[in-house]
Order: C-alpha cells, then sequence, then structure tokens
C-alpha cells in the first residue's frame, strides 16, 4: 500500500476538501506516531578495532532508541544513565554525527552488536505518492484510519474521529505487543 492508496481510501471514509498538502504533513506526523508507539528491533553489527574508540553507525539509530550495547562478550552502559560507574564498560552516542563512543576502548578487534529501535525517516511529499509507509507492510493499512481521523476532526466529526481514533490505536497497540517479545 502506498501514500496515493492511503489518502483515496481515507477520502472515501470521510469526504472533505482538505487540501493535499495537509493530509502529507498529517501522514508525516503519523508515520512519526507509528514508531513512538510500536518499538520494533533493529540490529547493527560492526567491527571494533583494538584501541578505536569511536564508531560511525547507521544514519537511523538514535541515542535515546538504544537498549544493548555488546562489544565481544562485554556489555556497554550508556552514559546518559544514572549509575554508571568509571570501572564499566560505558558508551556515548551523537545524534548529529552518529558516532559511537566506547569506554574503554576494546582491547582487541572484537565484533560490536548494537540493537536499537526503528524510527521513521520518511518525509512524504506529493511528488512521491507511490511511496510505501515506513511500518511494516502488515500495518500500512493502519494509516488510513488514522488519517480518517485527522480529516473527520477536520469536519468536525468528533463522533466517527474517535471511532477511527479507536481503530487505529487497538491496531498499533497490538503491534506494540508483538514487538515487545523481540519479534521482527
Amino acid at each position: 500500500m502506498n501514500i496515493g492508496e492511503i489518502i483515496g481510501e481515507a477520502d472515501l471514509l470521510v469526504p472533505n476538501e482538505v487540501p493535499a498538502a495537509d493530509k502529507l504533513i498529517s501522514l508525516n506526523a503519523i508515520n512519526q506516531d507509528f514508531f513512538n508507539v510500536v518499538k520494533i528491533p533493529k540490529i547493527a553489527k560492526f567491527s571494533c578495532a583494538a584501541a578505536q574508540q569511536d564508531y560511525v553507525l547507521p544514519v537511523d539509530v538514535r541515542a535515546k532508541n538504544i537498549d544493548l550495547l555488546m562489544i565481544g562478550m562485554f556489555r556497554y552502559q550508556s552514559l546518559d544513565r544514572d549509575g554508571v560507574t568509571p570501572a564499566q564498560n560505558a558508551y556515548s552516542f551523537d545524534d548529529s554525527t552518529h558516532t559511537l563512543s566506547v569506554y574503554p576502548a576494546p582491547y582487541s578487534d572484537l565484533q560490536g552488536v548494537l540493537r536499537y529501535r526503528r524510527i521513521a525517516t520518511t518525509n512524504y511529499a506529493s511528488s512521491n505518492l507511490l511511496q510505501p509507509p515506513d511500518a511494516p507492510e502488515e500495518y500500512h493499512w493502519t494509516y488510513i484510519p488514522a488519517l480518517a481521523a485527522y480529516l473527520a476532526k477536520t469536519q468536525d466529526d468528533n463522533v466517527k474521529a474517535a471511532n477511527y481514533e479507536n481503530e487505529y490505536k487497538a491496531a498499533w497497540n497490538v503491534a506494540a505487543q508483538n514487538y515487545q517479545g523481540g519479534g521482527s
């Protein structure tokens, strides 16, 4: 399912005069909200060189979304968390440069594994309505009631908006539970 199809389906559910640009703004917000509710794990593997402290990681990694860092068989804790002592293996992550810094640096060449949560990376534009949502394909349909809820609010139909909102939020909660157990 693509963004153009989602807009078409939502327009059938809630006839409206809302400009396409406003619908795209709403879909961008819906896309971000999906990943705020549904925490989908991803893994980034990287090679660590002896005595190297800094590593550049994929652009979709954010410090707040990192939940596990292992280098070799050693677990590293975030310096942003309370209770990390100087004697522990620790890390910091710079969102602007996508640089992971580890303390102390590995003593030999090891494999690094970083588990983090996916984020929305796409901004939808009218120039490409064939683009699919960032969410897994089985949840693309949830963007239809989410957009329909927005459109119903613009029409001052709060009952219809609440019904559509309940529909997509229930589906997102189920998705969050499915991914909570580590499913991917």
